[in-house]
């Protein structure tokens, strides 16, 4: 097999230390997640992921705990790597062995080889932790098997730039153009929807407002404290810091949803947050029974917390969504949808709109995928297609979809509901990434599987007013 072109992925849009992480974390995953308990620590001091074993595997035997710095460091080979590189790459390691005592293997990896003066020197450094060197030899003897795709959607014919969607997003729209008028359209609650399971941060404001609002309440219920004493003043002093630690979860998903780094966010979903215990449920009640300011504060903040609780699972649902339906009559706006919701914004490149009615008998999803054509080419597989937008997701820190428009316009919509049920399977390696599916609702039990999510355009709604004020005045 051919060597990569590093020159094709240091002309990667973002930042090529980023790319070069994720590049790395990806190929960890790929290969040997499922062997262990796989963890992101996104750039944080120390390691940047890291592998706990439960099963042997060709990286190491069961219980080995591996941890991973990647390191572009943009120098010619054979130059040193300085004293500043050396202090840090020293601090991190000490950072490692005390956040993450009992690690075993501790993993520098560079694009070039270290020095043998620095290579000497990392050897030398004093810890329990084994220490390895890996380098770009590492990447291309990874880039096989489950991780062959990254081969190709990093450095090779693959590749989706922002320029390059943007072209295709063009192209794919210009059928529906006389159906299609951005300057009047009115985004409804299912588009809003969308948007929140594509972790687009304006769309989870409450967020951040909530987290305000549990800060304020932190306070008024400290204030109160001043009337409170014995074991009920113990207990309203719990709700300040329960309320505390509630809006410090939110303030941090509103961060990491903003950074777009969906590992970290879903990882730190995936531990919760602290709920009223059954003694703070009924405190409230405690306090209005002897009649203390701070019933109303802490009736509130606990309120609240459950809220936040109830917020943060929303959070972690819509960003687990792989594929779902937008279902409406003829005339509701379904192709206007398709083509909004896949148009680049400022913070996001543009997604892929594919139509249903390209969907012939005895075709499947890859004959659909084969009408997108990129650098010349036509993708080759659905799975390539995905593949190639979820590295352009991670590149650009942000879900971007794919949407299938008027899947009822197949020539047999039936055929495609155990293609979908697969699809939706293939997505789980593939996160940053939303299939969106449109077609009218009288085909929905026919073409979609049961286990799919589904919105339905009824009308405008409440966004009534609003649409037609916006018509009136373009």
């Amino acid at each position: 097999m051919p060597p990569v072109n590093w020159t094709i992925f240091e002309g990667l849009s973002g930042a090529v230390e980023s790319n070069f992480e994720m590049l790395c974390r990806c190929l960890i995953r790929r290969h040997y997640a499922r062997y262990g308990n796989f963890a992101a620590l996104a750039a944080q001091p120390g390691v940047e992921f890291h592998l706990k074993l439960h099963s042997s595997c060709p990286l190491g035997d069961a219980g080995r705990w591996y941890g991973w710095q990647c390191r572009w460091f943009d120098l010619p080979g054979g130059r040193a790597i300085g004293t500043t590189r050396r202090n840090k790459i020293a601090k991190a390691i000490a950072t490692t062995a005390r956040e993450l005592p009992g690690l075993t293997d501790w993993i520098l990896w560079t694009r070039r080889p270290l020095t043998k003066g620095d290579q000497e020197w990392f050897l030398r450094l004093n810890t329990p932790m084994r220490l390895q060197l890996w380098t770009a030899a590492e990447v291309e003897e990874h880039l096989s098997g489950a991780a062959e795709i990254l081969r190709h959607t990093y450095f090779g014919e693959l590749v989706l730039t922002a320029d390059a969607l943007a072209d295709l997003h063009a192209r794919s729209v210009a059928p529906i153009r006389q159906r299609w008028q951005p300057e009047v359209h009115q985004p409804i609650d299912a588009e809003r929807t969308l948007r929140r399971k594509l972790g687009e941060a304006s769309t989870w404001d409450d967020l951040r407002g909530l987290a305000d609002r549990l800060e304020a309440e932190a306070v008024a219920v400290n204030v109160d404290l001043g009337d409170v004493a014995g074991p009920l003043a113990d207990a309203t002093g719990e709700v300040v810091g329960l309320a505390r630690a509630a809006a410090a979860s939110l303030l941090v998903a509103h961060t990491v949803l903003g950074r777009g780094d969906l590992d970290l966010l879903r990882q730190q979903l995936s531990y919760g947050t602290s709920l009223p215990s059954a003694n703070l449920a009924v405190l409230p009640r405690q306090l209005r029974a002897r009649r203390r300011h701070a019933a109303l504060s802490a009736t509130n903040a606990l309120s609240d917390v459950r809220l936040a609780g109830s917020l943060l699972g929303d959070v972690d649902k819509d960003l687990g969504t792989r594929l779902v339906a937008v279902l409406a009559d003829a005339g509701f706006g379904k192709t206007e949808l398709a083509a909004q919701l896949t148009l680049a914004i400022p913070d996001r490149p543009a997604g892929i709109l594919l139509h249903g009615g390209a969907l012939h008998a005895g075709h499947n999803l890859d004959d659909l995928a084969r009408q997108v054509v990129v650098q010349g080419t036509p993708v080759p597989s659905m799975e390539g297609l995905v593949a190639a937008l979820d590295a352009a997701g991670q590149r650009a820190h942000r879900r971007i979809p794919i949407v299938i428009d008027a899947l009822n316009e197949a020539e047999d919509p039936r055929a495609w509901k155990s293609p979908l049920k697969s699809l939706d399977e293939l997505l789980r390696q593939y996160p940053y990434v939303l299939v969106v599916c449109t077609l009218r609702t009288a085909f929905a039990d026919e073409a979609l599987p049961p286990s799919i999510e589904r919105l339905e355009i009824t009308g405008f709604g409440h966004d009534t007013v609003d649409a037609i004020r916006k018509y009136f005045e373009h």
